[in-house]
């Protein structure tokens, strides 16, 4: 089996736990508690920035042309994720005004940069990977199950991370398990598994994500 594939085997008890969040059934379900939404929506507008400057060091660490030209594209979508929390502010009418991370936001972020200043290549992939993937298994699971049916208020929400079967658009996530691939083949065996632990803490990190916002986890005290 090649390195992703054993990564993968190893991840799917944690992803299993994500399809079975409260709040990913609450997408399925198309009854979000307002709140949560609101919570989602605002830590993941910081997410996002650190991602996309977290894609930025990942870009430093390559030369190899198609990568970059990947990351470039990945970075794009990212920037136009913006639709996807139009669609849950469209639910509950809230304008962002809380700009403060909270503490598994910052948790996440923070585990991001280290990984890409403080590791390889391969670790900047790796420590990238969970989101777009697990979002990508989310999105596929939840269309298979019918969830993004006309009635769901989150349909379109389902859809943008659905993987489109007929389109022309690259399924960058093979790509970037194919980039994991090749960034791992001069390391040893301690590096690939240090390369393993940054994937899994992301995973484990995107659990805690949901959690977070389905539990309205704050900061203990003002700062």
């Amino acid at each position: 089996m090649s390195f992703s594939e054993t990564l993968l085997e190893r991840a799917q008890p944690m992803m299993s736990a994500i399809m079975s969040h409260p709040f990913v059934e609450a997408i399925a379900n198309g009854q979000v508690p307002h709140n949560v939404l609101n919570y989602y929506v605002e830590q993941d507008e910081h997410y996002l920035k650190d991602y996309l400057q977290v894609t930025s060091l990942a870009i430093t660490k390559t030369t190899n042309a198609e990568d970059i030209t990947n990351l470039l594209a990945t970075a794009a979508f990212v920037q136009n994720e913006s639709q996807a929390h139009e669609v849950m502010l469209g639910i509950t009418g809230h304008h962002i005004e809380n700009w403060q991370r909270e503490p598994e936001t910052k948790r996440y972020t923070d585990h991001m940069y280290a990984s890409a200043y403080h590791g390889t290549y391969a670790d900047a992939i790796a420590v990238l990977l969970p989101c777009a993937w697990s979002y990508a298994v989310i999105g596929e699971q939840l269309v298979s199950r019918g969830a993004n049916r006309e009635q769901n208020p989150l349909k379109e929400w389902i859809e943008l991370y659905a993987p489109q079967k007929n389109s022309d658009t690259p399924d960058y996530n093979i790509w970037r398990f194919e980039a994991l691939n090749r960034a791992v083949t001069t390391l040893n065996n301690e590096q690939k598994e240090h390369v393993a632990q940054t994937f899994l803490c992301s995973l484990e990190m995107e659990w805690h994500f949901w959690e977070a916002a389905w539990q309205q986890k704050t900061w203990q005290f003002q700062h």
